[in-house]
């Protein structure tokens, strides 16, 4: 019996282990060969991000150029064991370089593997009044007590200090360039107290499904995470930002009256780059009034948070009753996140019908309208270094998506630090072994699979626990001065090794 050990070439790292001998090796006829053992390091294909090399600008309509902005990828060492966390800060980085166009309103990203290679893809959601009327109503969302939706408004029948005339969903605000939008059909005083009169609308961070809404409930401040007031018309609008509830806007609500509804106010909860910002349209200002603006990665940092991916749950309390306090339905929408969302994409398809449309073009500021639903054109997306673009599988640095409408993009090559195996192949490229493989379909020179456990320091150290002994074709002795044998990952594709690889093997006669 032989033992054979097969060390790598300084400065090699494609697992291939070429070896030459000072004396021959004989190998008898009708020999046999086992693997008893290997010592590998795979290179974990480090790469590190910085602010050379973090920069994205993307252009999602490539005629306009005022729809492209840019963000910067966190910073940090990415490899095999956290690629993840850099697709996941991809995704962050493309919804956050959205910039506030009337082609982006209910767009957005992600990045995932598919088939090994690194993909990336937009989605638009829908947005007509009846998506946003569906979304509240079981089992998207509730409609709770005397609360009502109809052909034009939102309302309550019935007065109430609580909040249980209330509507929300379980489907959550979208990531990318979002909107949560109203605009007041009427608001009167009914003589009562400011809490009876109006409504609140905002966004939880609470999912609705754990709120208890038995009977005349409230809700707390925490699950009103970002709210807006509207109590009697001479009362200045409340607001709440997450740990600071009831704040005074310094703002009052204005022209209200069904007659003029095309001035009437309109309140907007916008999720822009990293921010979530709440603001106020009125006819009296020529310039958008906003109340807040949130940092949500900054808001939502630390161990187990979400950052700018927070879900965000939108809903309405109404407080006065139909007659005096409603808003429009028929304008009101929500552009809900489409990836994770039940959301059926509208029909709609011209601007008059989007987002409230031209029915507001006498405000002293009008709110950007939305994109019809298919817009017919292509985006592109550029790295601004081609080291972060080459680690993800790109060949350049700058792409058209692959389609029109929507955005898609697949990656050259295959994002290698993204790939998990559960084995390495161990493959003889100058011995001929008697073995198939199923992924080949057909004879290969495959002597071993093993596990890709590796030790605390990131070194796979295995020895065969049994040693199974594979014919040789070798119908005459001859004699060998050169062994050669590589390593690849179990889709046989090449490996990427650091310092010394070692790989043991037994040659022993048939009959031994």
């Amino acid at each position: 019996m032989k033992l054979i050990r097969l060390v790598s070439s300084t400065n090699s790292t494609d697992g291939i282990l070429d070896n030459e001998f000072n004396q021959d090796i004989q190998i008898e006829q009708g020999s046999q060969i086992a693997y008893r053992s290997l010592a590998v390091d795979l290179d974990p294909l480090d790469i590190r991000v910085d602010n050379s090399n973090n920069g994205i600008t993307l252009q999602t309509k490539i005629s306009d150029g005022t729809t492209s902005g840019s963000a910067n990828i966190p910073l940090g060492i990415f490899n095999t064991s956290n690629s993840s966390d850099l697709l996941a800060n991809l995704t962050k980085t493309l919804n956050n370089s959205l910039v506030e166009k009337p082609f982006n309103i209910g767009l957005q990203f992600q990045s995932i593997i598919k088939n090994g290679k690194t993909r990336i893809e937009s989605k638009f959601c829908g947005n007509s009044n009846v998506l946003t009327k569906e979304n509240f109503a079981s089992p998207h969302g509730s409609t709770l007590n005397d609360a009502n939706v109809s052909s034009t408004n939102y309302s309550s029948s019935v007065s109430s200090a609580t909040d249980e005339n209330i509507f929300f969903s379980f489907q959550q605000l979208g990531k990318g360039c979002a909107v949560w939008r109203a605009r007041l059909r009427k608001l009167d005083d009914n003589g009562g107290a400011s809490n009876t009169n109006g409504f609140d609308i905002g966004l939880s961070d609470v999912n609705p499904e754990t709120w208890i809404t038995d009977g005349t409930f409230s809700l707390t401040n925490e699950q009103k995470t970002f709210n807006i007031k509207v109590q009697r018309p001479t009362d200045n609008i409340i607001f709440n930002v997450r740990g600071n509830p009831n704040q005074d806007s310094g703002l009052t609500p204005e022209n209200f009256a069904i007659a003029t509804l095309t001035t009437n106010d309109i309140i907007e909860f916008i999720k822009l780059g990293k921010n979530l910002i709440l603001r106020l349209y009125r006819n009296s200002d020529a310039t958008v009034q906003t109340i807040a603006t949130v940092n949500l990665d900054t808001q939502y940092s630390g161990t187990g948070q979400f950052g700018v991916n927070q879900p965000l749950y939108p809903y309405i309390i109404m407080h006065g009753i139909q007659n005096d306090a409603n808003i429009d339905s028929q304008y009101t929408r929500c552009f809900f996140d489409p990836f994770v969302s039940n959301i059926t994409p509208s029909t709609v398809t011209t601007v008059e019908e989007i987002a409230g449309g031209n029915d507001h073009e006498e405000l002293g500021v009008k709110p950007p309208q939305a994109r019809p639903d298919q817009p017919n054109t292509r985006g592109r997306i550029t790295f601004e270094s081609i080291v972060l673009a080459e680690h993800l599988g790109f060949n350049n640095a700058s792409y058209d998506s692959e389609t029109i409408n929507n955005f898609l993009l697949h990656s050259d090559n295959v994002f290698r630090s993204a790939l998990t195996y559960d084995n390495l192949v161990i493959e003889l490229m100058n011995l001929q072994v008697d073995s198939y493989d199923g992924l080949d379909k057909g004879r290969r020179n495959i002597i071993a699979t093993v596990p890709t456990k590796a030790d605390e320091n990131g070194v796979i150290v295995n020895e065969a626990n049994n040693l199974v002994f594979i014919d040789l074709d070798n119908a005459q002795p001859r004699f060998f001065r050169n062994i050669k044998a590589r390593i690849l990952y179990g889709d046989l594709t090449d490996v990427k090794t650091i310092g010394l690889t070692s790989l043991s093997l037994l040659i022993k006669n048939k009959n031994e």
